[in-house]
């Protein structure tokens, strides 16, 4: 665990004893509506979604950081290859599903049809060479042998011709439905690995997920960050709370939704806030029976919300006087 985490959490335990202590000794005035508080805030611990040395480190203590930016990045040089080597495989993929879609190669289709042409002539002599010889034989001036052999020449090349054509049509064909099936689950394949792959890259670079404020910087650049151990800490508007004490009669009547007012050192400088948590337990118990007197030193905790345009710039620590709207008081 950092060491500054212990810190902070021993600094907010100190500022609650103290405010509890000065509740309990200088708020039994009831008509006195203001409570000493502070600012509070849920810290958010960005950590990196797996181990590396931190290669590069873009923000510092202090910095105010927008959604999206870059907080810090860790090694990718593992990730990088892996990420080029499923791109690849991608590549591959896609090329062998069209291959399969489109059948046979251009240089064979060419091929067949050059054989095509040829035979086509072949056939168109055949068959000139067929009919001269049946007008021929009509008038007796050729043999029945010769005119048998070019008509089965005849014959022959036209089924050559069309052995030929049938050929081409095949190899325009794609591949059978289940290459095609399997090719295309290939390609499925290695889509998905890339997309891993792509990911894994990606989570190498930390990104801000909110608005916020860098609260600290845990870790530094050339130090190993791992999973789950925090590298910065930051916080977001959304998560800064005014934390008041007030007593037991008090607490009944505040409810989630009131709005209070508080100020800093500076009066002038006032801020509102709305009730968003109220304590189900008192803070302190007085080590005797309970009676109306001894409830009255009951105090429970309560936890406002300013408006998020102060919460960026309200810091954790920070003692404030509130002020209670809707109390009776």
């Amino acid at each position: 665990m950092p060491r500054t985490f212990f810190l902070e959490n021993f600094r907010l335990k100190i500022i609650t004893a103290f405010a509890a202590l000065c509740f309990l000794s200088a708020c039994d005035d009831g008509k006195n509506s203001l409570r000493q508080g502070y600012i509070d805030a849920d810290m958010l611990y960005i950590s990196p979604e797996s181990g590396g040395i931190i290669t590069e480190l873009s923000v510092k203590r202090g910095n105010t950081v927008k959604k999206d930016e870059k907080l810090f990045e860790i090694d990718r040089t593992e990730y990088l290859a892996a990420y080029s080597e499923a791109e690849a495989n991608l590549k591959k993929a896609r090329a062998e599903l069209q291959d399969v879609l489109k059948g046979a190669r251009e240089e064979e289709i060419n091929q067949i049809k050059a054989t095509i042409s040829k035979l086509n002539a072949v056939y168109e002599l055949s068959n000139i060479e067929h009919e001269r010889n049946m007008l021929l034989r009509k008038k007796d001036a050729v043999s029945q042998r010769d005119y048998d052999t070019a008509k089965w020449n005849l014959a022959r090349d036209l089924w050559t011709l069309n052995e030929a054509k049938q050929s081409l049509k095949v190899a325009e064909l794609p591949a059978r439905k289940d290459q095609i099936e399997a090719a295309q689950e290939a390609v499925k394949a290695a889509e998905d690995s890339f997309a891993a792959a792509k990911w894994r890259l990606e989570q190498r670079t930390v990104f801000a997920q909110n608005d916020a404020r860098v609260f600290d910087v845990l870790l530094r650049k050339g130090e190993y960050a791992a999973p789950g151990n925090a590298a910065i800490s930051l916080i977001a508007p959304e998560n800064v709370k005014v934390r008041f004490f007030v007593k037991y009669a008090e607490a009944f009547k505040l409810k989630a939704g009131d709005k209070v007012e508080f100020t800093t050192e500076t009066p002038e400088n006032k801020y509102s806030a709305v009730v968003d948590y109220i304590s189900l337990k008192p803070e302190y118990t007085p080590p005797v029976i309970y009676s109306q007197e001894n409830t009255e030193k009951l105090m429970f905790m309560i936890e406002a919300k300013p408006d998020l345009k102060d919460a960026a710039i309200l810091n954790p620590g920070l003692p404030v006087i509130v002020k209670l709207l809707q109390t009776g008081k």
